[in-house]
């Protein structure tokens, strides 16, 4: 066959088709911080906190929590209130499983508007393949402690 003008044409509007249809579907996918059964591993449940908090969005950080969790708004508003709008920027995450493969904890060391080193540890927690930052209490155990901002020792500062 002969490589037309029309034939190339056809040709590349059907790639151009095909690659945006690849694209729709991989962005769906990568849904942010909503989107109850998507999958999302420890890091982007770590960089979307830390994403909402610097947004100062509760309501983002909230749908973080754990689905059925009571008080992760309110968790979410408190931490939002105290630890919000400080500009982070992740730098890494490390992931530790010390209490089995369910729960997590993550240490994002990250760099705040002002170019000081910022180190935060959430715990994290998965459900059917999704992680979550531990926010409110399980309504059938205990309280859980999502997170604790300590700025790092002068041995640990890198």
């Amino acid at each position: 066959m002969k490589k037309t003008p029309l034939r190339l044409a056809r040709a590349a509007a059907a790639t151009a088709a095909v690659t945006t249809l690849a694209l729709s579907v991989a962005a769906c996918d990568s849904g942010g911080s909503g989107g109850q059964g998507k999958a999302r591993d420890e890091r982007d449940t770590a960089v979307a906190y830390v994403e909402a908090l610097n947004d100062r969005d509760a309501k983002a950080l909230a749908e973080l929590g754990p689905p059925g969790n009571e008080g992760a708004e309110q968790a979410a508003r408190a931490l939002v209130g105290t630890q919000g709008g400080r500009g982070l920027h992740v730098d890494d995450v490390k992931v530790s499983h010390e209490f089995g493969p369910d729960m997590a904890q993550a240490e994002i060391r990250a760099t705040d508007a002002k170019g000081r080193a910022v180190r935060e540890n959430v715990t994290l927690e998965r459900h059917e393949k999704k992680w979550y930052v531990a926010l409110g209490a399980d309504p059938s155990g205990t309280p859980k402690s999502p997170a604790g901002t300590t700025p790092p020792s002068p041995a640990t500062a890198s």
